[in-house]
């Protein structure tokens, strides 16, 4: 069966979004899937009135067992680019209130308990150590980590890391870049798991939620700086971002180093993932 849940912006799996309100599909089969995707009229070659808000409960079931590489990849690109929009778009927002406390801070004001509050949680949330988080170097270490990750990047890396939405942690979990918790008992055990360790392959309520921690992820630990003031350096220039250049602050995801940078950034040149980079969702109407 397939079902169509309706998504309030109280939902906890939906961030609040200026548009159309966000629908969450429960896919089991790939053909159910692609009809929702036809009453849509959502199609990967015809973006020019932007893509629907969706969110993927699971990928659908039967994905491994789809032989045409093509639809396969299809299915892939087409699930997973609603989500990584939306996701980026909440990032957007917290950047736009960084900016805008950042301006009452270099004015002189004093910030409200509400003001201080989301300063807070942010700092916290990408791990920024501060004595003072209304100094210019707060500002500028949130503004280094609070911004968004490009679409072609994210969907690359996904392929990469999931086997196109095939592999067990992404099929089992809704873990489409194999993230860890060192949480025993709260995820899946990893085939192969050396002696004595711990570790175990997180699980997600949603894929959703997945991209969510992974663009955090990018945002926020030490390992991906590189990442960051690439992108830094091309806010500054006034330059879009390029996932293919970004691509190359991620030489630390992979134990392959630079040969996993050249197969994200070959990804996106063979998938031309970077006809994406301006898509935006649609609106309301």
């Amino acid at each position: 069966m397939f079902s169509l849940l309706l998504a309030s912006c109280s939902d906890s799996a939906a961030p609040i979004y200026q548009g159309s309100d966000i629908q969450i599909l429960k896919p089991f089969l790939a053909d159910e899937l692609e009809e929702e995707f036809k009453r849509y009229s959502y199609n990967l070659e015809e973006l020019d009135h932007g893509v629907p808000p969706l969110i993927l409960q699971t990928m659908p079931k039967d994905l491994p067992d789809i032989s045409s590489s093509k639809r396969k990849k299809q299915i892939f690109f087409q699930s997973l680019l609603p989500m990584v929009l939306l996701a980026n778009n909440e990032i957007r927002r917290e950047r736009e209130q960084i900016l805008k406390i950042q301006k009452i801070v270099a004015k002189g004001s004093s910030l409200d308990d509400n003001q201080m509050r989301e300063l807070t949680d942010m700092a916290k949330r990408y791990k920024i150590k501060s004595a003072t988080l209304t100094s210019d170097q707060s500002f500028k270490e949130l503004l280094l980590r609070v911004d968004i990750i490009p679409a072609e990047l994210a969907l690359a890396q996904a392929a990469n890391e999931s086997a196109w939405g095939t592999s067990r942690f992404c099929q089992q979990a809704n873990n489409l870049f194999g993230e860890w918790t060192f949480q025993p008992g709260t995820g899946l055990i990893p085939e192969g798991r050396p002696e004595g360790a711990t570790y175990e392959v997180r699980r997600f309520e949603n894929v959703y939620e997945s991209i969510r921690s992974y663009l955090q992820n990018l945002n926020s630990h030490f390992a991906y700086k590189e990442l960051r003031q690439i992108r830094a350096e091309a806010r500054a220039a006034n330059q879009p971002l390029d996932g293919s250049q970004l691509a190359e602050g991620l030489f630390r995801y992979s134990i392959r180093g630079d040969d996993y940078v050249k197969d994200l950034q070959s990804l996106i040149r063979l998938n031309r993932l970077d006809r994406f980079a301006a898509v935006n969702l649609r609106v309301r109407g």
